[in-house]
């Protein structure tokens, strides 16, 4: 990896606040591109953060909602920004407008109520059962400055709203969904409006994209050209066009478009779509799309951002076993770092372009070395081929297991490393004939360079058609006559392998598109209900977990359906699952043994008694109940903690007398058996 730019270097030292902004851009791809991609696909909490496909395709009511971006060809809805029935003509009418895309849309491709596909007329009419009946009209403004740039400029909605709705209303460089809705007759309300109003989405092609090359606007779904609009757009990038390498952005581009087998034909290697909130690190959506390209990014010699996209280029520098001063070379993957089997999230237009999973890829390599382990999933949402899903995640579990890695001192010659994303080594001796490594790190203390190598797989970028696995079962039309909103619990477990103890659920959920599966918990007696954290599952089903939750503790869990990103909206009556003990070791300690004990009526009882001190003893209690019952009439009387090998319990003896006995516990409060001390009458 080359040194950081000047440019970069004043941004990270904090002289300037743009600079800085646009320092921490590229420092977070830069150390980003190569490890943290890898480490994502173990740990999807350390993803890249944004809005999720389910939350992008619900209306918001919200004054502080964020502003979406959209790339690409996305299926969106948006913010409510205005919400009113107007008396037009002879006919109430309810105007509902969305602000769905800042910077704008260049298209609506297909129209969507309550998650089911509409078709409209020329005019916008939905012509869809049962909807038809309902007069229903869908319309938008594109929001471009070359193009409807005030997205608000309704003319129809001033008419309606003389005084309240202007043309100072203007939504500038907002691309809007207007929606109205006619009453209807009370025999057809039902069938038209169940649930009131149906709420509105749309599949888009999002904003026009700058590219440096041509210096220009288009639509696109090229990974690469996304990326270019997302770091260097005039208007909402953090980097100017000079901070970019022009040459390697258009060779990305040209790689993404490469056509590759698939299923019945051709496809392109790469194409992506994209929502983000303009809120969002610019570092975490360039990383996004990064990784839908199995990019890699550093900076060259010239202190430029350079990108590559995934395909294999052979390395053009060589190291001989002359070059180094120091070197330390070993296994590719520690054991407690080894991953084999990964599961792609992404988008798939099969289902309505929502979130679902592909097959997972098996890197039968490291199988067969390590034997085969959970898969992990990996989100690349904003992947939309499960192909495209699957080839990345044989790239990346390519350089997560590599057959060597190699942390290499070298002196000048270092330096022609500077700039070079993978370098080839020659040490016949270590069975290495111009092995290609990819640079993991560059690093230069004034005398001599330091390099850490990963080996390369250049087999990991090859694709075959048969390679795709199977895509989504295309989404079913439903009768919203007979629609039901239900939910299951197939599996619920209590996990006590993995740190402190936590419940997993899943299950299947019946709803419209645009709505999930839900669950949330609480401890048994509490009022407030928690949501629970979720996890990848395949379409119509849900995957949760819990926090950690108390040992020994019992709690309550519920599942529903609810509207996605609205997720205390109960479409659904819930399934409650009640009395859930956690309990993190169940293994029960040995009874204690009585070694000795002495007392009578109305004096002292004396004990002394050997614990089982193994790894499942918490703790002894004496219990005591009248003379000549059994246990379960005993009251407690008190506990020990001692861990002696001989411990002395004492109680004042009632003058009726009492029969005492002593049962120990472990840390999850399972008791053993109880062990009788005596009866004194």
């Amino acid at each position: 990896m080359p040194q950081v730019g000047a440019w970069v270097a004043t941004a990270l030292l904090g002289s300037a606040a743009a600079a800085g902004a646009a320092g921490a851009v590229v420092a977070g791809l830069v150390n980003l591109a190569v490890s943290a991609v890898i480490s994502m696909a173990v740990a999807k909490i350390n993803a890249p953060k944004g809005p999720r496909p389910s939350e992008l395709t619900t209306e918001l009511k919200s004054s502080n909602a964020k502003r979406i971006r959209h790339l690409g060809r996305v299926r969106a809805s948006g913010t409510v920004v205005f919400y009113e029935w107007a008396d037009v003509g002879f006919t109430r009418r309810l105007f509902k407008l969305l602000a769905v895309a800042d910077g704008g849309m260049t298209n609506v491709v297909r129209w969507y109520l309550d998650g089911q596909p509409v078709n409209v007329d020329a005019d916008g009419y939905v012509t869809t059962a049962p909807w038809n009946k309902g007069n229903i009209r869908l319309r938008y403004r594109k929001g471009l400055v070359s193009d409807e740039w005030d997205g608000g400029n309704w003319a129809e909605m001033r008419s309606a709203f003389p005084g309240y709705w202007t043309t100072d209303h203007r939504l500038r460089g907002i691309g809007t969904l207007l929606a109205t809705f006619d009453d209807v007759d009370g025999e057809d309300i039902a069938e038209v409006y169940s649930g009131g109003e149906p709420e509105v989405s749309a599949l888009i092609d999002g904003a026009p994209c700058y590219w440096i090359p041509s210096d220009d606007f288009a639509h696109t779904r090229n990974p690469a050209r996304q990326l270019c609009d997302v770091l260097v757009n005039p208007t909402f990038g953090p980097l100017a066009a000079a901070d970019i390498n022009a040459g390697a952005l258009a060779n990305a581009r040209a790689v993404a478009v490469e056509e590759i087998a698939t299923a019945g034909g051709t496809r392109e290697r790469y194409q992506s779509g994209i929502s983000f909130a303009m809120s969002d690190p610019f570092k975490d959506v360039a990383q996004k799309l990064l990784d839908a390209m199995g990019g890699r990014a550093w900076i060259d010699t010239d202190g430029r951002l350079k990108v590559e996209a995934g395909a294999w280029t052979p390395p053009t520098v060589t190291i001989h076993e002359r070059h180094i001063v120091e070197m330390e070379y070993g296994a590719g993957t520690e054991r407690i770092n080894r991953v084999t089997s990964l599961q792609p999230t992404y988008v798939a237009p099969e289902v309505r372009w929502q979130e679902t999973v592909a097959d997972i890829w098996e890197d039968t390599d490291a199988i067969a070395k390590w034997g085969e382990g959970e898969p992990k999933g990996v989100d690349l949402l904003a992947v939309q081929h499960h192909g495209q899903a699957r080839h990345l995640c044989k790239q990346m579990l390519a350089r997560m297991n590599p057959a060597r890695r190699m942390t290499l001192t070298l002196r000048a010659f270092g330096l022609r490393l500077l700039g070079e994303p993978r370098v080839a080594v020659h040490i016949p001796r270590l069975g290495l004939s111009n092995t290609p490594f990819l640079v993991d790190s560059w690093g230069f203390d004034g005398t001599n360079v330091t390099v850490e190598l990963i080996e390369a797989d250049p087999a990991s970028f090859s694709w075959s058609a048969a390679q795709d696995g199977e895509p989504q079962t295309e989404a079913e039309e439903f009768d919203r006559a007979t629609l039901t909103f239900s939910t299951t619990v197939d599996s619920l477990t209590v996990v006590t392998d993995d740190g402190a103890p936590y419940l997993r659920v899943s299950g299947t959920y019946a709803a419209s598109w645009g709505y999930i599966g839900m669950i949330q918990f609480r401890r048994t007696g509490a009022s407030e209900w928690t949501d629970g954290i979720r996890e990848t599952a395949a379409s119509g089903q849900y995957r949760y977990r819990t926090p950690p939750l108390a040992d020994g503790g019992t709690y309550q869990l519920r599942s529903y359906v609810a509207p996605g990103g609205q997720t205390w909206k109960q479409k659904s009556t819930p399934v409650v699952v009640s009395d859930i003990d956690i309990i993190a070791n169940a293994t029960a300690p040995d009874a204690p043994v009585v070694i000795s004990e002495s007392g009578t009526s109305g004096g002292t009882l004396s004990v002394t008694f050997g614990p089982d001190l193994g790894a499942n003893y918490r703790r002894t209690g004496l219990y005591r109940g009248p003379v000549g019952t059994p246990f379960g009439a005993a009251a407690f009387v008190k506990w020990t903690y001692a861990t002696s090998s001989e411990v002395t319990m004492t109680d004042a003896i009632p003058g009726a007398g009492a029969r005492y006995w002593l049962q120990s516990e472990n840390q999850s409060g399972v008791p053993s058996a109880a062990a009788l001390v005596g009866n004194y009458p």
